[in-house]
């Protein structure tokens, strides 16, 4: 999977397109449109957050075609967080197919007066079931890092765990990271191309503790990568507003 973003300040009864928030993996052929690559040309999920969002829609030509425009429901409204104990999430019940490589857009509208900002998030994958965990014991491992948060892009927070991993290679099966102002986080491993992303647990660890992680499952129990222990993967998260504490809880297992 790869996570993708879109940002906009909306002040329109009408569905305006929102501008991608730079990603150094997919191209952008405008400011407000992403290229989805052959390989990952499937819609597993999405979200839309907003204090006054109205409506969401995914918008794309092989969409428009099939007269299928995206309505992204549920979606946070009166917020730029996730709901900690239940977050509202789009999962459609099939993955929707794009017809690669085409464009990519994101759409909201908002019901007061002023702008706001108003975010889309995206998860593509390929079309089809996602690769299984590998089997074997699932390790739960601790990191942090103390890394600003730069608002509205993606920053990168190198993961110092809190005990280190015994010699092997691991496959990550999951995350749940957490830090005051995020929305999603997507993880970096070292030689692989796209970043498969979680919802963030905005707010403390301590409230994150209470969470029902199968709230995310569509988000998780998969095998996203596979890494040495020397080589731990670095997450990127994507933030409202600077803070300088983020947390992630890995779920491992260890393959060789």
């Amino acid at each position: 999977m790869h996570t993708v973003a879109y940002l906009g300040a909306v002040n329109s009864a009408a569905l305006v397109a929102l501008n991608v928030i730079a990603d150094d993996i997919l191209s952008s052929p405008q400011a407000n449109r992403f290229q989805v690559p052959a390989d990952l040309n499937a819609i597993h999920g999405a979200a839309a957050l907003g204090a006054t969002l109205a409506r969401a829609q995914i918008q794309a030509p092989s969409l428009e075609v099939k007269r299928a425009s995206l309505e992204v429901i549920p979606h946070e409204t009166g917020s730029v967080a996730f709901t900690l104990g239940a977050p509202r999430l789009f999962v459609p019940k099939r993955e929707v197919i794009l017809s690669a490589p085409e464009t990519l857009m994101f759409y909201t509208n908002n019901a007061a007066g002023g702008a706001d900002n108003e975010y889309g998030i995206v998860w593509l994958s390929k079309p089809g079931e996602l690769e299984p965990i590998p089997s074997g014991d699932i390790i739960v491992a601790r990191a942090t890092s103390a890394t600003t948060l730069v608002a509205n892009a993606w920053t990168t927070c190198t993961m110092a765990l809190d005990k280190d991993l015994p010699a092997g290679e691991y496959a990550l099966a999951g995350f749940l990271p957490v830090s005051a102002t995020g929305i999603v986080a997507r993880a970096l491993i070292t030689g692989q191309t796209y970043r498969p992303g979680v919802p963030v647990l905005a707010g403390t660890e301590g409230a994150a503790r209470d969470f029902d992680p199968g709230n995310l499952q569509p988000f998780l129990w998969y095998k996203m990568g596979q890494f040495a222990n020397i080589t731990l993967p670095q997450f990127q998260f994507l933030a409202t507003a600077g803070d300088v504490a983020e947390v992630v809880i890995l779920y491992l297992v260890k393959i060789a």
